[in-house]
């Protein structure tokens, strides 16, 4: 794997779309969405490259030292062999001096991304029902960017029960428009 990470140019648009379009079955962000996010100040645009190749893609939004993940998502064929998690770290590393604070919302039911996001040290802090189109809930996920790779618990355990860990796969799942929703595609 050669992976990189860089900040994301309007020329990787068509590929970042076309990751985005098969990631998300359901609140995936219109290529409007995508194009507007360059001329937001506050929004960062990263792609992940393999020997070339855009991978995955994420948008984060950092305000007054606090990094929301809006969308994260590495494309289908690349899952499962360490790519989310190693572009999650370099991301990761990247805002370090940007930001304090990094939070991210995901589906309760996307088991394992949760199981990534905890494993880098993020911690549930909250619930929020009926959050996607779907109804489905989600949970709020933070993590403080010097204490990366400690999972030190939960604040809010009754969002996701021990017995609910089981493992499913989920396809993907996305930010909303203006509303910050969740990651998936890991």
């Amino acid at each position: 794997m050669g992976l990189t990470l860089r900040e994301m140019r309007e020329e990787d648009l068509d590929r970042v779309y076309e990751i985005n379009r098969r990631s998300f079955t359901t609140d995936a962000w219109s290529r409007e969405a995508l194009e507007r996010e360059f001329s937001l100040p506050y929004s960062i645009r990263y792609v992940l490259e393999d020997k070339g190749e855009i991978v995955g893609y994420s948008v984060v939004w950092v305000i007054k030292g606090e990094a929301f993940i809006m969308v994260f998502a590495v494309a289908p064929e690349h899952r499962g062999r360490g790519v989310g998690r190693e572009f999650l770290r370099m991301l990761l590393e990247d805002l370090k001096g940007k930001a304090e604070v990094v939070q991210l919302d995901v589906r309760k039911s996307n088991l394992p991304a949760i199981r990534l996001y905890r494993s880098m040290g993020f911690r549930i802090v909250k619930e929020r029902k009926k959050f996607y189109s779907d109804g489905e809930n989600a949970l709020t996920m933070e993590l403080e960017l010097g204490k990366i790779h400690r999972d030190e618990g939960d604040k809010g355990k009754e969002a996701l029960p021990a017995d609910k860990r089981g493992g499913h796969k989920e396809k993907g799942e996305r930010a909303g428009e203006g509303d910050r929703e969740g990651l998936r595609g890991l």
